[in-house]
């Protein structure tokens, strides 16, 4: 288990969602944050609940789940108790004004007089106080850095912008090495220099609002970590339906992991994508199946097909063969495509040419099932024995019509048994094989019998029953 109640919690047996994290947590929460929350509240009640599990039900990476989880043990309401295995234990949560530390009022004085004077007209709480000083001792920024957050973050939102948002601010410039007021100050002023681009992006995506520092440190990552240029950005974001800086940077995060990091890359590979989407939907229904997505089958399928060389149609065309001979599932038609790709064949023609080959073959087994009494469908099996007898044992048809026939009322297992007989003597001809006969030593000519377990006994000498 990943996810679970504290003991206190878990007495309540509701799943219910605190008023608290709803009015001093959740505004002021990254948005993965705040889905990571809720998602793996929701999946404590399943005992196999994982980090993946959650990264596939919100489309991100394990990694972002385990941030997720820091960012709010950061904020008293989990606790992580283990990293491998990762286990997280929901906690009660409590108002953020019950949680006051006692630090120093005169080791914040110069901190605190800087405070008041950039933001005269607001009433500072003490619970305020308490998260500023937490922050600079436990992420060791310095105060002067502390305050340069707290002026930017004042000149984006205004002066009644909440201290969780500061934080989760001067949280995430720290991660990135940025403690002091040098670097926080440099950086800061880097993101100014992009706002006419992430305007253009925020535009792009259909939304009409200022740029924030999320916008900003996500621009920074999409052109100076991913190596995507601005313009690339912008196109890409206009193709987001229903756009967020979120689903912009999932997209380019994926563009980035598939090699895809100019306009024209990213349109070759939607290209391909739509092409692998709709060949796959006409895959499984040719064989008959539903399936909601078609990540996973692309992914762990079609991709790995088309690598190999197939053609769309010769896909398609496999996967009628596959249905008509009541292999309908994906793992069978992978099995199929394989075989196929061993013969060199990957194009509908030479599909084409094999499946007329085995309906010629079946025809044949019709006529073999026929003379053997045998008023059934064809089974694999029955393939299997005729592929068995005329291409690894090189008899002719008419050879094999004639054992059918000697073999009439007893079964396919007998007409084996009678060829490998005559295999074993050398027949070729028909006249040859009546010569032969259908006698044999061969126990598989032979129709089987039922013992029971004391007449098997009766023929086995006791001292080797001693000896076993």
């Amino acid at each position: 288990m990943f996810v679970k109640l504290s003991p206190a919690k878990a007495q309540n047996q509701k799943l219910t969602l605190d008023s608290l994290f709803v009015t001093d947590y959740l505004p002021y929460a990254p948005e993965t944050c705040v889905k990571v929350y809720l998602m793996g509240l929701n999946l404590t009640v399943n005992p196999d609940n994982s980090p993946e599990m959650i990264a596939a039900a919100l489309n991100i990476k394990p990694d972002e789940v385990l941030s997720a989880f820091k960012y709010w043990e950061d904020q008293g309401i989990v606790s992580m108790l283990s990293l491998s295995p990762p286990l997280v234990e929901y906690k009660e949560i409590e108002s953020v004004r019950k949680r006051i530390l006692t630090y120093s009022k005169a080791k914040y004085k110069a901190f605190n007089d800087q405070l008041h004077a950039m933001l005269p007209g607001r009433v500072f709480l003490p619970a305020e106080y308490n998260e500023y000083y937490a922050a600079i001792e436990t992420l060791h920024v310095e105060p002067e850095a502390m305050l340069a957050v707290i002026a930017y973050c004042v000149r984006l939102k205004g002066d009644t912008i909440g201290y969780p948002y500061i934080l989760t601010v001067a949280r995430n410039l720290a991660a990135e090495g940025c403690l002091t007021f040098e670097r926080i100050n440099e950086r800061l002023s880097e993101f100014d220099l992009y706002d006419g681009e992430i305007k253009a992006i925020i535009k792009a995506l259909g939304q009409r609002r200022k740029p924030d520092v999320y916008d900003k440190r996500c621009y920074v990552k999409w052109t100076k970590s991913l190596g995507f240029a601005a313009e690339t950005i912008v196109q890409v974001a206009k193709g987001i339906k229903k756009g967020s800086i979120e689903r912009l940077d999932a997209a380019l995060t994926r563009y980035y992991e598939k090699g895809a990091l100019t306009a024209y890359e990213i349109e070759q590979y939607e290209t391909a994508r739509e092409r692998c989407v709709t060949l796959t939907a006409a895959i499984v229904r040719v064989l008959g199946k539903y399936y909601e997505r078609l990540d996973y089958i692309i992914e762990t399928y079609t991709q790995k097909w088309l690598d190999y060389g197939f053609s769309d149609d010769a896909l398609v065309a496999i996967a009628d063969y596959c249905f008509r001979n009541n292999r309908r599932d994906l793992e069978s038609m992978d099995a199929e495509v394989t075989a196929f790709y061993q013969k060199g064949v990957t194009t509908v023609g030479g599909v084409d040419e094999i499946k007329a080959e085995a309906v010629a073959a079946d025809i044949d087994i019709r006529k073999l099932l026929d003379a053997a009494g045998e008023q059934r469908s064809i089974s694999a099996w029955d393939r299997d024995y005729y592929r068995t007898w005329t291409y690894s044992w090189k008899f002719s048809l008419p050879v094999v019509e004639y054992a059918a026939s000697l073999a009439r009322g007893k079964g396919m297992a007998y007409i084996n048994g009678i060829l490998n007989s005559w295999q074993a003597k050398g027949v070729s001809t028909v006249e040859e094989a009546k010569k032969a006969g259908a006698k044999s030593d061969s126990p598989s000519v032979s129709a089987p019998t039922t013992k029971t377990a004391e007449e098997l006994l009766a023929g086995v000498n006791t001292l080797d029953i001693e000896n076993l």
